[in-house]
């Protein structure tokens, strides 16, 4: 039996559609349920497909079905579970308990720096990992800050395992690839360009997979609000951060609206008084009686009161 053809765009279509899974405890089960449903001719056909695919794949590329005690718990709760996963690294990392963080690609610099705090925040629990979505922005922040602190990471992908996309990426990629501990996911088995239709999918199993979905800033329309919608239907704890300063975070502000929770405290503007008297001033007295604007502390900091 080939475990991949679960994976196969025309038969993971049509299980979505059937829902025949449901009905099956394991995948043999499932395996003949197929060979019976789906026209013999195209039947031999996808097999084939996929044989050759596992035997041209990656040898560290490792496949978990939905029916292995390897495969996530959280993702077996939602209404669409992938029914395979292409993994590479650490597949042990499915069963500790995660926590999203996920935001915009064009993020502002408050947004990257309350990320960086929030994945500081999260290390004091030993337990945790932070699942996100491999984009740039947002996503490579919370990596980069949870690899610094050498908290496990899953890079949830909307390409095959093939495939290093954003090309930007391939920095954040190569330290994951590289490290044991670490691990990247993809539904995608088959060659799957990037498209539309793919990272709404990837969004889900990123929500899917965790406990909390932190949102660090969103347009109103954008993949960020997929993956916060995914996450509602799953019911899961969703957390906004929002500040004044932010680029575009009207998605997020629609969230809060909605009933999400807000990340972190209120923001904290100290705006100190400068008397002006026409005296000179040596550089040292103007630097220590200057006014820092919005919200920003002479050390660079964002003035922010960061509590969970």
């Amino acid at each position: 039996m080939v475990v991949s053809i679960l994976g196969h765009p025309k038969v993971s279509s049509f299980l979505r559609k059937t829902k025949v899974w449901c009905r099956c405890g394991h995948f043999s089960e499932l395996y003949q349920v197929l060979s019976n449903l789906i026209e013999e001719e195209l039947w031999n056909q996808y097999v084939a497909e996929c044989i050759q695919w596992e035997k041209s794949k990656n040898p560290n590329w490792k496949l978990v079905s939905f029916f292995e005690p390897e495969y996530p718990p959280n993702l077996k709760e939602i209404y669409d579970p992938p029914l395979v996963l292409a993994c590479l690294g650490n597949l042990t990392l499915l069963q500790s308990p995660m926590v999203a963080i996920v935001g915009t690609r064009k993020s502002s610099p408050v947004s990257l720096f309350a990320t960086k705090k929030l994945v500081e925040l999260i290390s004091a629990n030993k337990d945790l990992v932070v699942v996100s979505g491999m984009a740039l922005g947002i996503d490579r922040q919370a990596f980069l800050s949870a690899l610094e602190l050498q908290i496990p990471v899953v890079g949830v992908l909307g390409t095959t395992l093939g495939m290093e996309y954003p090309p930007g990426n391939r920095d954040l990629y190569k330290r994951i690839k590289e490290d044991p501990n670490q691990l990247l996911i993809t539904e995608f088995l088959l060659k799957t360009e990037p498209a539309k239709w793919t990272f709404p999918k990837r969004n889900r199993v990123i929500s899917g997979l965790a406990d909390k979905v932190y949102i660090m800033e969103s347009g109103r329309k954008s993949g960020t609000i997929s993956t916060a919608y995914s996450a509602m239907e799953q019911n899961r704890e969703i957390f906004v951060f929002d500040h004044p300063k932010q680029f575009d975070n009207e998605g997020g502000r629609l969230l809060l609206r909605q009933g999400a929770q807000r990340l972190f405290g209120e923001t904290k503007f100290q705006i100190e008084e400068v008397e002006l008297e026409s005296k000179e001033m040596s550089y040292e007295e103007w630097r220590k009686s200057r006014t820092i604007p919005s919200g920003i502390g002479r050390d660079g900091e964002w003035k922010i009161d960061f509590t969970l």
